[in-house]
């Protein structure tokens, strides 16, 4: 039969302190620990929200600017009468009596802007674009109205050829005139432009700052 030796009586104490202070520093090692990674996890994440944020920004920015679409920036209310006026020569002298007017009235509204997919944005600082447009455009016209509202034929008009009013109409829409529109309206362009912008590029972020250049048709700033 084996027997049981039990340990001394006197060392059952001392064994006892040293575990306690054994789990005492265990314990103490792991509030260490604990602390410090709490301390980490801390300040970890806001470094990594910041660069996160910056760029979260810059993405909002260059998707809410980037338009593939034409942005109409103005809307104009043009009305008139266009009147065209022929006659008959012979030998290089009025023939009198043979003329012939045609009055047409005429309404619509224009619509000028620019290529949305033309405009560039560009990073230049902290917080700072430049926003490149590109030239102004005649868009489209519409609510558009044509009327003939008078003639006006000598005795002889009959030599002379009728005045053809389709023409009279392509004439007030020509690519000439629809230009004129444009170049007589670039300064309200300009600042309907940097408004519609800013308003956009402010709603993610009131701190930015905007910088525009303004293209001319061969791509030169203005």
């Amino acid at each position: 039969m084996t027997e049981t030796t039990d340990p001394p009586a006197g060392s059952t104490a001392p064994q006892r302190v040293l575990r306690w202070v054994h789990g005492a520093v265990v314990v103490f090692l792991a509030v260490l620990g604990a602390l410090a990674l709490l301390g980490a996890l801390k300040v970890i994440p806001e470094i990594a929200l910041f660069g996160s944020e910056s760029e979260e920004r810059n993405a909002q920015v260059l998707t809410a600017v980037s338009r593939e679409e034409q942005v109409v920036l103005l809307s104009l209310g043009i009305e008139g009468i266009d009147e065209k006026t022929d006659r008959t020569t012979f030998l290089g002298v009025d023939i009198p009596g043979s003329e012939r007017a045609t009055f047409v009235q005429y309404s619509f509204s224009a619509k000028l802007g620019i290529e949305g997919g033309d405009v560039r944005i560009d990073e230049t600082g902290e917080g700072e674009y430049r926003i490149t447009v590109p030239e102004f455009v005649f868009i489209g016209h519409d609510d558009e109205h044509f009327e003939l509202i008078t003639e006006r034929n000598g005795a002889l008009s009959w030599i002379t050829p009728e005045i053809d009013e389709l023409e009279m109409v392509s004439g007030i829409l020509s690519d000439d005139v629809k230009a004129q529109y444009v170049a007589d309206n670039e300064a309200l362009l300009r600042e309907q432009t940097e408004s519609f912008y800013r308003r956009i590029v402010t709603g993610i972020d009131p701190e930015i700052e905007l910088t525009f250049v303004f293209e001319d048709a061969a791509g030169s700033r203005r």
